[in-house]
């Protein structure tokens, strides 16, 4: 089980855990809660009813709503929760659905069979727990939240507006801090645009979005390191990588080469 706090993205907490007997007693969160079962089968009560969710299925639950459950089989289940605080969620809804919730936001039901849906959170879910990156995880939650309103509350889901905003200052703005660690706040700041509208407006202008972009520019400022005879370590520090390890996985990722042959060559 790994579970991770993030207090400077709306104090959000990621969990990814594998369980096999756990059994937990009735309970509630103060947080919404955001799921994907993405193994297994989980039996869990929830809503007056037990419930079987097998793999493919996405969680909402409303702060308060008490759950209690364990191992839908001997195989157990491995699921992806996003825990996120009423003020964080408020925070977030004002800016991707253009409005704050005037009570608590209810998806409808607890648990939803979206295969489609599960793969997309599961996939977001990665960057958002794992990624040492904040532009990588601030757009991860932007993105991730959208696609749930979108299938699971399209009445909150708003057209994207097709603002521009300062795109042009905000890609100069990437491409100078190449070696930071920029956040998507930095970059609403450039382009005094909202959260959404400035990834959708980024990924308008440049065909990627912010984090994948400034990515692009990280490896190749490393390769420009690598032929004046830097180390692949010298050059993932210099370029604001977590370690080399990361700069030679995304490396690699996008020129099909590792930093070390590619030194070579």
């Amino acid at each position: 089980m790994s579970l991770r706090s993030r207090p400077d993205l709306y104090g959000i907490e990621t969990l990814s855990a594998r369980y096999h007997q756990q059994s937990f007693k009735p309970h509630a969160h103060d947080e919404y809660l955001f799921g994907v079962i993405d193994g297994g089968v989980h039996a869990v009560w929830c809503r007056g009813e037990m419930n079987r969710v097998p793999q493919g299925s996405v969680v909402t639950m409303r702060p308060g709503d008490v759950h209690h459950g364990g191992a839908g089989d001997a195989q157990g289940w491995r699921q992806r929760m996003i825990y996120i605080p009423e003020a964080g969620m408020r925070s977030l809804l004002a800016d991707t659905a253009d409005r704050e919730p005037t009570g608590t936001l209810d998806f409808g039901a607890a648990f939803h069979a979206r295969p489609g849906l599960a793969a997309r959170f599961a996939a977001l879910h990665e960057v958002l727990h794992n990624s040492p990156q904040r532009l990588s995880r601030d757009v991860a939650l932007e993105s991730l939240l959208a696609a749930l309103l979108r299938e699971l509350a399209p009445q909150l889901s708003q057209p994207e507006p097709r603002e521009a905003g300062r795109i042009a200052e905000a890609i100069d703005y990437l491409e100078a801090r190449v070696e930071e660690d920029v956040s998507l706040d930095d970059l609403c700041a450039v382009t005094r645009l909202q959260r959404r509208q400035t990834i959708a407006a980024f990924r308008r202008a440049t065909g990627l979005p912010p984090h994948a972009w400034h990515l692009q520019k990280k490896i190749l400022q490393v390769k420009r390191l690598l032929r004046t005879g830097l180390t692949p370590a010298e050059a993932a520090a210099q370029t604001g990588f977590a370690d080399q390890s990361h700069m030679g996985r995304n490396f690699r990722a996008i020129l099909g080469i590792t930093p070390a042959a590619y030194a070579k060559g």
